[in-house]
């Protein structure tokens, strides 16, 4: 599968940074299909997308980090430590029934629950970033057209 696409409207050969980068070695099956593409839409440019409706990354938001914010953010009764000691399986409860560590996903969504500001910050964030990244992308091509 290629994941080439043709944008008629801004008159672009789209593609994704896995099939670009898999198009830039010669001989390959992607690099053959987008040559083709090329050949029949000659005066489209050639671009690389990010996927649409990605989920954000949370780049850093590591059960290292996360322990780290609940121990400057919890309660007198350190009450949210133990919830999540008890989702690691590392409360005295959880180490004497030999419970297992809940999987990444289940601990991010319970810490997104617990101190939504966190989440929040992260999306704002992501928005804040994709501006940025379009406003470099744009200075790059005004750069490269000059």
């Amino acid at each position: 599968m290629y994941n080439i696409y043709l944008n008629h409207k801004n008159h672009t050969i789209e593609m994704n940074k896995t099939t670009a980068k898999a198009a830039s070695i010669f001989g390959s099956e992607e690099y053959n299909a987008l040559q083709a593409t090329r050949r029949d839409y000659p005066t489209y440019r050639v671009v690389t997308v990010a996927k649409k409706n990605a989920k954000p990354a949370y780049k850093g938001l590591t059960c290292e980090y996360i322990e780290k914010y609940i121990k400057a953010h919890d309660d007198e009764e350190q009450s949210i430590m133990a919830e999540y000691k008890m989702l690691r399986g590392k409360s005295e409860a959880g180490r004497d029934a030999m419970a297992d560590d809940a999987k990444y996903a289940v601990i991010k969504e319970w810490f997104f629950m617990t101190f939504p500001q966190i989440e929040k910050f992260h999306s704002d964030r992501e928005v804040l970033l994709e501006k940025v990244n379009q406003r470099i992308a744009a200075k790059q091509a005004a750069k490269k057209a000059a």
